[in-house]
Parts: structure tokens; sequence; C-alpha cells
């Protein structure tokens, strides 16, 4: 499998992952990105599925959120707050 492939695979599993995630919010939930508008769950699903500019805004919403999960920065930021 050539570079390309790889990368376009990586992509795919992404979006699926996001989806996946989105996927588990409740019925109402709705996510408001600045001036691009406010998007309910199957606004957004669409959005990652078709990789326009909302869903890449959505996507790297939710890879950032993993991150800070995954190197202890979200849980960091909540204790400052306390």
């Amino acid at each position: 499998m050539n570079a390309n492939n790889e990368n376009k695979d990586k992509g795919e599993g992404i979006k699926e992952l996001i989806i996946a995630r989105i996927d588990l919010m409740p019925k109402n939930y709705k996510l408001s990105i600045g001036d691009l508008g406010t998007f309910n769950k199957e606004e957004m699903i669409e959005h990652v599925k078709k990789g326009d500019k909302t869903g890449k805004q959505i996507i790297a919403m939710e890879i950032n959120f993993i991150k800070a999960l995954t190197t202890g920065k979200l849980i960091e930021a909540i204790n400052q707050n306390e």
C-alpha cells in the first residue's frame, strides 16, 4: 500500500471515530461553531461525512478534545479552575 492510500485510510478511520463519538451524544445535542452556525447531531454527522469546511472543523475540535483527554491537559485545566 502506498503512502497516499495509507493517509486516505487514516482519514476515513478518523471520520468513523468522530461519527461514532457524535452518535453517542443525546438526541437534543447541538454544537455552535462560531460563524459557521449551530448544528444538531445529524447535521454534524453529515458535515463530517462530506468532509466540507464545517466537517473539518468538527473533526479538528474532536481530535483536540481527545488529545486533551489523553495527555491529561483537560484535567489540569479543570483543576486550575477550582
